[in-house]
């Protein structure tokens, strides 16, 4: 009875002493010693947040640089959290706010300094209030032609070399500063626009491409990539059908929030391959299978 009480309990939290105990463990000069105490000053989690931002701070400088390194793995964690918490499948077709959020909650697991997801929802509903009254009354290939033609005249946007691979041409919140992107990023931008504009769009995820699907009575297909151009099912059958696809259809049907989330972070994971990031790598395996089996 004992014994089987016993195994249900959950362990006590670290004291104070414990905790500073690990911090300052984190000096000493066996690399089997210092790797102890950070796993157990990853096991403590948030508890030992405190006393790591001190450290970070005011401690020895080996000190203070594996504390700052703690206290970044501790805030990718919570972004993981909070990303696989975000509300995707109840968005819907015309609200992208959890979409550009999950966005942000990528970029900041890659790179600490990155425009937070308000900032870049203020930029961007100011380009989509721009439209709207443009839009309006307007046929649905002239709104998707409006959209384009203000992203890439307007705005800037153009499509980065397919051969080159930078976190850059990936994190939204770079696409938006330097004016270029990857299929993906681009796409995720149109269709946030688009949808704070007053239309309903979807994602549309072919080989190697990114469309987005802007929907109505004659749905129209636009690739942000290159200038918003139009393209027609036509268009996407023949691409299809060069590069050796059989089950045509299924490359061409709508994305849903979450599996369009899930382009991207693998776009971003790429990115981080390329780069030689291999904890960030690590992280948005994570983020991606979570995802997945939600």
């Amino acid at each position: 009875m004992q014994n089987s009480l016993g195994k249900n309990r959950e362990p006590l939290p670290p004291t104070d002493k414990a905790i500073g105990a690990a911090i300052r463990l984190l000096a000493d000069d066996q690399r089997t010693v210092v790797e102890a105490a950070r796993n157990c000053l990853r096991e403590f989690g948030d508890r030992a947040r405190v006393q790591l931002l001190a450290a970070a701070e005011t401690g020895e400088p080996a000190v203070r640089v594996r504390a700052r390194e703690l206290l970044r793995a501790l805030e990718v964690r919570r972004l993981l959290r909070r990303l696989v918490g975000l509300d995707l499948d109840r968005s819907g077709s015309k609200k992208p706010e959890a979409l550009l959020t999950g966005a942000v909650f990528s970029a900041q697991m890659v790179r600490t300094f990155t425009k937070a997801a308000p900032e870049l929802s203020r930029m961007l509903r100011q380009e989509a209030r721009h439209l709207r009254p443009l839009m309006k009354g307007r046929s649905l290939p002239m709104c998707a032609r409006l959209l384009s033609d203000h992203l890439t005249g307007v705005l800037g946007l153009k499509g980065a070399k397919a051969s080159v691979l930078e976190l850059d041409h990936v994190l939204i919140d770079c696409v938006l500063e330097q004016k270029i992107g990857v299929p993906v990023a681009l796409s995720l931008i149109w269709l946030i626009v688009a949808r704070w504009a007053g239309l309903s769009v979807c994602g549309v995820a072919m080989p190697d491409h990114f469309l987005i699907r802007v929907h109505g009575r004659r749905p129209v297909l636009i690739d942000p990539f290159h200038a918003g151009r139009q393209v027609t099912k036509v268009d996407c059958i023949r691409y299809l059908k060069r590069l050796g696809h059989r089950q045509l259809m299924s490359h061409m049907r709508d994305l849903t929030d979450r599996e369009m989330l899930m382009h991207y972070l693998r776009a971003v994971r790429r990115a981080a391959a390329a780069r030689g990031r291999d904890d960030a790598q690590e992280t948005l395996r994570d983020a991606i299978f979570q995802l997945e089996v939600r």
